[in-house]
């Protein structure tokens, strides 16, 4: 006969101190030697498992401080801890299980990775962190000679721009630009930035097991772009060397304009969308089902139906990873005050700067954007003013129908009284 629930076993002390976000209790247990850090329940969740699906960063940072494996597969359906984290929506927590190596490709008993597990529930920071998280290691290796090499491939200055780079979740190609612009150690190595980057995609392809393609595309996309900036430099460093001023504007303005002009009909911005395939068609490694996928996406239907840019960024940090609704009109950055443009309030930017370099393209659609902006405010207002009608004639139903009830109520009443 089945126990019942009374006669499961009680767990450990310290899982229950867990449940009660007790840090220091759990640490004086382990001081102490009463507990160790991968004691297990009766399901075999260890305790950092616990403090992961509770999304506590602090208890897990402790826990992995005295020695907890991230990896344990202890649990019953082998749900790792970054599974729990995923589920947790914690992006702290999962941010310090990656750190402390948590492997991505690990899959429970249903076969899902805690990337699958995140986009399920809907935790799409998640995904997006996981997606792009690489280890700062990875980069620093190219910073020490090796075998004949005389110098690194990549100075040890460049080393933290270039992994702030590759970690960053907007793939928009203006965001890039900014990002490099605002590194003078990028600026300063952008060849060797992307060399590393090429290296970092084939290395990446050759794995024996577990090859990572969403990471490599990445690593390949960004590469192109630091290509483009590059001539983009090169262009400018007379104009540099003679220290004219750039003051008040993008030092890779030309190209971010180019990038950003759009089509006379209805200014989709087919400069940028024939940039993006461009970067995605020219990945070396075209056996790979990421790349298949992506290509298979950006062929069908005509320019304009769909973009290449939220594409890639689907397949890159996940669906819903790029929302329009809420990004800058200039560089795709989400953010929470976008200011929108104060003649048509249609287009958005994050600040100045963006709509200062927007604007060129934006005045030539600003107008009929403000007349597609009063077209849809007259139809929510006509759409309101339908719902109280409708709400104004429901009350009055109802009072009408509490009415009758209360006349035939006291009719009722009545005739019992004349009866009496």
């Amino acid at each position: 006969m089945a126990n019942s629930g009374e006669d499961q076993p009680l767990p450990p002390e310290i899982i229950r101190l867990v449940s009660t976000g007790d840090v220091q209790g759990i640490r004086n247990l382990l001081l102490t030697g009463e507990a160790k850090v991968d004691d297990t329940d009766s399901s075999g969740m260890t305790p950092l498992h616990h403090a992961a699906y509770k999304g506590n960063s602090e208890l897990c940072k402790m826990l992995i401080a005295h020695g907890a494996d991230v990896n344990a597969d202890s649990h019953d359906h082998r749900y790792y801890a970054l599974h729990f984290a995923a589920l947790s929506g914690n992006i702290e927590t999962v941010q310090q299980l990656l750190t402390a190596g948590a492997k991505t490709y690990h899959t429970n008993t249903l076969g899902r990775t805690a990337t699958q597990m995140a986009a399920f529930v809907g935790n799409h920071a998640v995904v997006a962190l996981i997606n792009n998280y690489l280890p700062m290691s990875d980069v620093m290796q190219y910073t020490v000679p090796t075998g004949l090499e005389k110098e690194a491939k990549l100075p040890v200055s460049v080393a933290k721009p270039l992994y702030d780079l590759i970690m960053q979740v907007n793939l928009h190609p203006v965001r890039i630009a900014f990002f490099v612009e605002n590194s003078e150690e990028l600026q300063n190595n952008i060849t060797s930035a992307w060399k590393v980057l090429e290296i970092m995609c084939e290395k990446e392809s050759k794995r024996p097991a577990n090859i990572n393609e969403v990471i490599c595309m990445k690593f390949h996309y960004l590469a192109f772009v630091l290509k483009t900036l590059e001539k983009e430099l090169g262009k400018l460093e007379p104009m540099l060397k003679q220290e004219k001023s750039v003051k008040d504007n993008s030092i890779f303005e030309s190209i971010i304009r180019k990038w950003l002009r759009g089509r006379q009909m209805d200014g989709f911005e087919e400069h940028l969308e024939y940039y993006i395939r461009d970067a995605i068609k020219s990945f070396p490694f075209v056996e790979m089902p990421l790349f298949m996928q992506l290509a298979r996406n950006i062929t069908g239907g005509n320019i304009g139906d769909s973009s290449a840019l939220c594409i890639l960024s689907g397949c890159i940090n996940g669906q819903r990873a790029f929302n329009d609704d809420k990004a800058c009109s200039t560089c795709g950055q989400e953010v929470k005050n976008l200011k929108k443009c104060s003649n048509c309030k249609m287009t958005q930017y994050c600040n100045r700067c963006c709509q200062k370099l927007h604007w060129p393209i934006h005045k030539k659609f600003c107008e009929k954007l403000k007349a597609e902006y009063k077209k849809q405010e007259k139809l929510e207002q006509e759409k309101e003013e339908r719902e109280n009608v409708e709400k104004k004639e429901d009350m009055e139903l109802k009072m009408k129908d509490l009415i009758k009830s209360q006349d035939e109520q006291l009719a009722s009443q009545a005739k019992e009284v004349v009866i009496t």
